[in-house]
């Protein structure tokens, strides 16, 4: 994004965030919007709800917002969501506080916080922070960059935490396909049983 695009988009976001009509209902329907923004590269009205969200100090929407400052490369404001977020026990917050300290983006670079935040989040379950630590207690501080020795045993652990994990969230995506599937099927049951009842009242009116 050059400075230009960058520029205008921050511009943007303040003006939408001081003159948008959009309302806040639910919490939870209002992150699943932004999340599905965010997928489809409408960045503008991701930032939009999730800073409305992150202002009420909703973590998840801390997070993402910072995820989505990342991306425009506006790493400094980032990593202030990230850190919000992160000293309240978020997990996604934490990941990506931990990556801010390994590449230096936003903050001042400082591996032993990196490796900190990254077991902070991968004991809360994060998947990346998982996967780090998996290759890294691998590769050791040769290849990774953080104060860790080669530790096999460590990375065993580590593996094994993210085959659950990565279980666990197919089997959430199933579920979540399947109750999808459900609901389509019921309702085409419904608008089958209401054009029977049409045609009934139909044919007895003639």
């Amino acid at each position: 994004m050059d400075v230009i695009q960058k520029q205008g988009f921050q511009l943007g976001i303040l003006a939408f965030c001081l003159l948008s009509t959009i309302a806040l209902a639910d919490t939870d329907e209002d992150m699943a919007r932004a999340n599905e923004f965010y997928a489809q590269m409408e960045l503008m009205d991701a930032a939009v709800l999730y800073k409305k969200l992150a202002l009420k100090n909703h973590l998840p929407a801390q997070a993402s917002l910072g995820e989505l400052l990342d991306y425009t490369e506006d790493h400094v404001e980032a990593v202030g969501w990230y850190i919000t977020a992160a000293f309240q026990g978020n997990a996604k917050g934490a990941y990506y506080l931990a990556r801010a300290y390994q590449t230096g983006n936003g903050i001042s670079k400082d591996p032993a916080q990196a490796l900190y935040w990254y077991k902070f989040a991968a004991n809360k379950d994060n998947l990346n922070a998982i996967k780090v630590l998996e290759k890294v207690y691998r590769s050791g501080e040769g290849a990774s960059g953080l104060p860790v020795k080669v530790d096999i045993k460590q990375a065993e652990f580590w593996k094994s935490k993210k085959v659950v994990q990565e279980a666990q969230m197919k089997k959430e995506y199933e579920d979540k396909q399947a109750a999808a599937k459900k609901a389509l099927e019921e309702k085409a049951e419904a608008t089958r049983k209401a054009d029977e009842e049409a045609a009934k009242n139909k044919a007895k009116g003639n």
